[in-house]
């Protein structure tokens, strides 16, 4: 066990016992692990760096005469100073340097202007369009030119922790358990929208001590330090469950007065062959002696004559046991009861219990988890340190995911030898010796390395081994498998027809699926559906299983983007979904029919695309009503990656409202939001999008009326483009699809980078985005893309605190 690892260092003295010792050489790689810790902390604690960036090719003359006197003209009068709109001041400009020195208030204009939300459409005074194009094309090259040629900066990843669900997988595909023990680890946090963000992965002490329990949780998971055959587990009489009428423990026994039984139950993990042994006496009374059924899951197997009066003994059976759950019982089945007999011994007989023991399984040998660690055991010709030595030398380059040094090895085999030589047995001491695996910095942290790491200009490309963990834990969240490791030791995976060749092969493989559950489920905010809960006196028919229902079918739509090659704008307009009977029902679609899901093809104009599944109409409802607000805001951020601000403090709630005007329907509240100058900025973007999906109530079911009047599901965007229903709405966001392949580049690489973008990484955000409108926008396009771009293959250095 590890429990030496909680102790005070300072309370352990030169007089501790010799097992000190040993705690030393288990604490030693948690010291490192500590200092790993401080080293992340100093990175995580600090301010954002911007990495190096270009001079903006910016022309004065050209703002002054022309950008400037538009602001003013067309902006000012609603942005201006303490009382500015949205709380966007754009008074006083006077410089470029203005915009570069506040670039996300700048990035906010720009996003207005793009979908023609400033001025507001009832302003009046409106940007003609050849302003307007002067404005974003000035400002596209503002804020966002990069001169590729000129730029070369692949950035920087702060050291990188596993997070909860990247500590499972390792764990399972290093060592052959799913056990999940990172179950009990605090959540991680987000950046970004993601929880594998190296900057915000902190480590709380809460965690080191988590990371402990879960070393020796999984250790003991893996190796077996008893043989199979005599592990036993034994429930005591008091302890055991009871039909009819049993006892309370008498003298360690419990009685059965009449016919009824004493059950246990055990979680079998290995089928195999087990011995059911139970002790067991009787009060004798009447003709014959008294009977114990054996009775497992409700069968009998087997029926034994309980010998002598009051005299306790073993009854055992073998009996084959295959994995899962089994209920073991011992019954009484011949109750005699004649209180009147002459003599008091022939009264009165009953059955005593003392405990059901379950032994085994006895024709199995070790696990397949600790066959495949234990890959040599000491013998006559094989020392313990030779046999440890063979066991870490497997285990830790995929362990720590890169080649290791004799030295690291060694450290490992002296643990072992200092174990046994304190009376430990071989297995025990590689438990001890994976703990210490389990808890190193080098398993706990994605390492990448840097010849000179403070200097920024130093930039290189990934190692083999780097580049095949970046890839593993971009695509299943786990760690490289044996191919990976294969190409990275014969410096084969760089090149780009073996990138291409693995890339194929391992969106192919189950374990891709981490994509849909990491990556999609995030972007999309479905974690978000454990927080709603709709009113259950209104909607009776959300029950847990429609709930996992519609959960499940935007799973398997983007699963069936992903592992079809589809074009990402079937997010926006598929035709297609995936039900079963309850949720086809609750969809108002007919012909399907069963619990398993089946691809369907939607009928007429009520569905479409990821917007119109009940789980993204869920979420962004409130527990009585829909919200239109909130489905306009997740279509702005999710979908058009628009950053909305908080809405102002002092802004009564749309119910709040609706009693000081008299408003009676959704909206004339919203107008109301839009003619407040803090507002409008956001409302008349939020409001006409909400409106589209308005024949969908809180729960995503449609209707023709809402509260006895008939929906209106048309709305008119900034710009001027009308749309009646979330079909047309559906296609006028698709005509977007340059916008919307870059939301989904940039989400994407932000996920596989697990960093936030910078100014730089727009070259290659570029790039990809071309190449998808190429190829028809198909998934493989853009995780080859990330895959290939500088960003991912490459790193630099840390600028140095004095050249900031």
């Amino acid at each position: 066990m590890l429990a030496q690892i909680r102790l005070r260092l300072g309370a352990l003295t030169p007089k501790t016992s010799s097992r000190f010792a040993m705690s030393i050489a288990v604490i030693s790689p948690l010291i490192v692990f500590l200092l790993a810790t401080a080293w992340s902390c100093e990175l995580t604690a600090a301010e954002p760096r911007d990495s190096p960036q270009p001079a903006q090719p910016a022309d004065d003359q050209f703002f002054q005469a022309t950008i400037v006197p538009l602001v003013e003209q067309y902006c000012v009068e609603c942005h201006e100073g303490d009382s500015a709109d949205a709380e966007v001041a754009l008074d006083g400009l006077h410089s470029v340097e203005q915009i570069l020195g506040h670039r996300e208030k700048w990035e906010r204009v720009y996003r207005q202007l793009g979908i023609d939300g400033m001025p507001p459409e009832d302003h009046d005074r409106r940007l003609s369009p050849d302003e307007r194009n002067t404005l974003l094309k000035w400002f596209d090259q503002t804020l966002h030119h990069v001169d590729c040629e000129l730029v070369d900066d692949a950035g920087r990843v702060t050291i990188h922790r596993l997070n909860r669900t990247e500590y499972n997988n390792t764990v399972r595909d290093l060592l052959g358990v799913d056990i999940k023990p990172a179950a009990d680890f605090p959540s991680d946090d987000l950046g970004y929208g993601f929880s594998n963000i190296g900057d915000v992965l902190s480590l709380p002490p809460l965690l080191l001590e988590k990371y402990v329990d879960a070393a020796e949780k999984i250790s003991a998971a893996v190796i077996q330090t008893t043989p199979l055959s005599q592990q036993a587990i034994r429930v005591s009489g008091d302890r055991l469950k009871s039909t009819g009428n049993a006892s309370e423990e008498v003298a360690g026994f419990r009685l059965l007065y009449s016919e009824g039984s004493l059950y246990s139950e055990h979680e079998i993990g290995t089928a195999g062959e087990y011995v059911i042994r139970i002790e067991a006496a009787a009060d004798q009374a009447g003709p014959e002696l008294a009977k114990m059924e054996v009775r497992i899951d409700g069968k009998a197997v087997k029926v034994h004559e309980i010998r002598g009066h009051r005299e306790p003994a073993n009854y055992e059976l073998s009996h084959r046991l295959e994995q899962g759950r089994h209920r073991i019982e011992a019954a009484f089945i011949n109750d005699y009861y004649l209180p009147d007999a002459e003599q008091e011994s022939d009264r009165d007989r009953n059955l005593g219990i003392r405990f059901i023991e379950l032994q085994g399984p006895m024709d199995v040998s070790a696990s397949e988890a600790h066959r495949r660690l234990i890959c040599s055991e000491p013998t006559e010709e094989n020392t313990l340190a030779q046999a440890a030595n063979e066991i870490f030398v497997r285990l830790l380059p995929r362990a720590f995911r890169r080649p290791v040094d004799e030295f690291e090895v060694e450290r490992m085999v002296k643990l072992v030898e200092l174990a046994t030589s304190q009376g430990d047995s071989f297995e025990r001491a590689i438990q001890i010796g994976l703990q210490a695996v389990l808890v190193s910095p080098h398993f706990l942290f994605r390492v990448e390395y840097d010849a000179d790491p403070i200097n920024a200009q130093n930039q290189h490309e990934l190692s083999d081994f780097e580049l095949a963990s970046r890839l593993s834990y971009f695509l299943w969240s786990t760690m490289p498998d044996d191919e990976l490791f294969e190409l990275a030791r014969s410096g084969e995976l760089h090149k780009r027809d073996v990138l291409d060749q693995q890339v194929g092969r391992m969106l192919d493989d189950p374990k891709a699926n981490a994509l849909v559950d990491n990556f999609a489920s995030q972007w999309l905010t479905l974690g978000n559906l454990d927080e709603v809960k709709p009113d259950p006196k209104l909607f009776p028919e959300f029950t847990p299983e429609l709930r996992a229902d519609i959960v499940r079918e935007t799973e398997l739509f983007v699963k069936s983007i992903f592992r079809e090659d589809r074009s990402l704008l079937d997010f926006l307009d598929a035709d297609f979904t995936f039900l079963n009977e309850r949720l086809a029902k609750h969809y108002g679609i007919d012909g399907v029919q069963g619990e398993e899901f089946r691809r369907v093809t939607l009928p007429g104009s009520q569905r479409v695309g990821v917007l119109t599944h009940a789980s993204i109409l869920t979420l962004t409802s409130n527990p009585n009503r829909t919200s239109l607000v909130r489905r306009g805001n997740w279509i702005v951020e999710t979908i058009l990656g628009i950053p909305l601000p908080d809405p102002p403090a002092d802004v009564p709630s749309l119910e709040e409202g609706a009693k000081q005007s008299g408003a009676t329907t959704m909206r004339e509240q919203l107008k109301l939001h839009r003619e407040m100058p803090a507002c409008a900025s956001c409302h008349n973007t939020l409001d006409p999008l909400g409106f589209g999906l308005e024949n969908f109530d809180a729960i995503g079911r449609w209707r023709d009326q809402a509260e006895g009047v008939p929906v209106d599901a048309g709305g008119k965007l900034p710009g001027g483009k009308a749309f009646s229903g979330p079909a047309e709405l559906a296609q006028i966001l698709k005509e977007r699809q340059l916008d919307f392949a870059e939301l989904v580049t940039k989400k994407l690489l932000t996920y596989a980078l697990g960093r936030g973008l910078t100014l730089p990484d727009s070259c290659a955000v570029d790039e990809i985005v071309s190449e998808l409108q190429r190829e028809d926008f198909r998934f493989s396009v853009l995780v080859r893309g990330i895959v290939h771009s500088k960003p991912f293959r490459m790193r630099r250095g840390e600028q140095e605190e004095n050249k900031q």
